[in-house]
């Protein structure tokens, strides 16, 4: 449910014209399952007064928590990332992964559970793993069919090209809500792994449901509310 009309008022206005615009801030539960863990957590993009924006999943689970974030610069057709970070604290262990964007030095650095530098690639825009969800709604919101993102294999560095394509429209649900989805899906081909996204146009191209498929099993993400 909308805590206030003014909420549905906004998200209706960018779907209206999301080709036009950068994605507006928000705050949003989703729930998290694959074959090891199920979690709730708190999904939020906000701006910054000097315009850096943010892009958050905070999750309580068994034991511990997890903290998910995506800082970067947006405008109407790119995001340019500066810093993701990745912390898991679970009883006593703490994980982290960070990945810093420094185009100063035209470095990509990754530090904690893996360490390693590489060039950054002029010529290409890099995303991290939570901002590139935010470059698909573009995308999908200014009509492409097809279209590929660059990523960084978190073990590595090395850069790898995701492709994307849209499918036939589907019915997904929020709650009880259904809503008539536009469905993406994306594949690596140096990979089996097949993953696919339902974003509702009447939310903004919101990401309402995220099916993930490869040899370790099915991973699933819903979007439960709007806050």
């Amino acid at each position: 449910m909308y805590k206030s009309i003014g909420a549905l008022l906004m998200l209706m206005a960018v779907s209206a014209n999301a080709a036009d615009q950068v994605i507006p801030d928000y705050k949003a539960n989703y729930k998290f399952t694959n074959s090891k863990v199920s979690m709730e957590g708190v999904r939020e993009l906000k701006t910054f007064a000097d315009g850096a924006r943010s892009l958050s999943f905070n999750a309580k689970i068994p034991l511990g928590k997890i903290d998910i974030t995506s800082e970067f610069h947006e405008n109407k057709n790119f995001i340019s990332t500066d810093l993701y970070s990745m912390t898991a604290n679970v009883t006593f262990l703490k994980q982290e992964r960070i990945l810093k964007f420094d185009r100063l030095k035209n470095t990509l650095s990754s530090t904690g559970k893996f360490n390693w530098v590489e060039d950054l690639p002029a010529s290409l825009e890099i995303f991290d793993p939570l901002n590139a969800q935010l470059q698909i709604r573009k995308m999908v919101a200014q009509g492409a069919q097809q279209f590929s993102l660059f990523l960084p294999e978190m073990k590595t560095g090395e850069i790898k090209s995701n492709q994307y394509s849209l499918k036939e429209d589907r019915e997904c649900k929020m709650g009880d809500q259904p809503y008539q989805c536009k469905v993406v899906e994306r594949y690596r081909p140096q990979e089996d792994r097949v993953t696919t996204y339902f974003l509702a146009p009447e939310l903004g191209y919101m990401i309402v449901r995220m099916e993930d498929r490869d040899e370790d099993g099915d991973t699933l993400l819903e979007l439960q509310s709007l806050l």
